[in-house]
């Protein structure tokens, strides 16, 4: 499935492992009482029409429980939708608006948000660790990876 290129094997790992704590007989499917009892193993008890609507989002056949492709992609749909963020700001601090971010560019923007402000040995450090291809600026790409690499 193409869904599975979008991630690496830990994190296709770490996916795997999640569902396989919910999926308590061990099925490959989890059912709305699964995923209710997991939620209620931490102490969350939501009533069945919201778990009914948990598994709404994800479940995308239609057959009222969840298998490991529609977990991978909703994962895919959430960054997705985190990507389109990322995208935003990096187009806000893109002020000459090349497609990459210069030193000054970054400066002034953590200027503006760090107190007291980054010292340019920082934001040089910043930039040589971004810098996939070693311009001196960050590409959109690399900001996106920079971003999604500190979580």
């Amino acid at each position: 499935m193409a869904v599975q290129l979008l991630f690496t094997e830990e994190q296709k790992a770490l996916f795997k492992s999640s569902f396989k704590s919910e999926d308590t007989d061990g099925d490959g499917k989890i059912t709305s009482e699964e995923l209710r009892a997991a939620f209620k193993s931490i102490e969350i008890d939501l009533t069945q029409e919201k778990i009914d609507e948990m598994m709404g989002m994800v479940d995308k056949d239609g057959s009222r429980t969840v298998d490991f492709s529609e977990i991978l992609m909703k994962k895919a749909e959430q960054m997705r939708g985190k990507g389109a963020q990322y995208f935003k700001a990096f187009d806000a601090l893109d002020t000459d608006k090349s497609g990459s971010l210069s030193p000054e560019e970054l400066r002034t923007a953590l200027s503006a948000c760090t107190d007291p402000p980054m010292t340019k040995e920082e934001i040089d450090a910043i930039i040589k660790k971004a810098d996939g291809n070693n311009d001196g600026e960050i590409r959109r790409a690399e900001f996106v990876r920079m971003i999604q690499s500190s979580y």
